[in-house]
């Protein structure tokens, strides 16, 4: 079971006007997957680029979590350019954070296995893409989106479907 995270918009606010204020969402997250043991994270957020490979930028970014949740984090989305054409369909660039969850999917977990995508623009995800809890890039996530992610995890873990936010 995998979620997918993005930092900026999410875990933050995307505006920060002060750079203490970075992750600083992310323990309210933290709270609700510690409910949810099997589930792990991937990073989807452009803070990944900034690594030369997937191992190096993965050992750097569990360091902004806590070190109960840290080795939940398993992995990070592949550069959608970086993807081979043929195994995505034509207008690919148009939900591009959908088909990088996707590549990751399909490269580390059987067909079927689900997941989730937490993300800010709800535009890199194809239409109606239920698996997608998304938010206002300026409020980020809130104490008040701790029971829909719980209700997401529980339809991710059992099966269930998913919420209609």
């Amino acid at each position: 079971m995998i979620v997918f995270l993005d930092f900026d918009g999410v875990v933050h606010s995307e505006e920060l006007e002060n750079p203490a204020g970075l992750f600083g969402r992310l323990h309210l997250i933290e709270a609700v997957l510690r409910e949810f043991p099997a589930v792990q994270i991937v990073i989807s957020s452009t803070w990944r680029l900034g690594y030369d490979n997937e191992e190096l930028a993965v050992t750097k970014l569990r360091k902004h979590f806590s070190s109960d949740i840290a080795p939940r984090v398993i992995g990070v989305t592949p550069l959608f350019k970086k993807i081979l054409d043929e195994d995505f369909p034509k207008g690919f660039s148009l939900y591009e954070r959908h088909f990088e969850c996707e590549a990751w999917m399909k490269a580390h977990r059987p067909l079927g296995t689900r997941w989730m995508a937490m993300d800010d623009r709800a535009y890199w995800f194809r239409p109606y893409t239920e698996n997608l809890m998304a938010f206002d890039r300026l409020e980020a996530f809130t104490q008040d989106h701790q029971d829909p992610l719980r209700e997401y995890l529980v339809a991710l873990t059992e099966g269930s479907p998913w919420p209609a936010y």
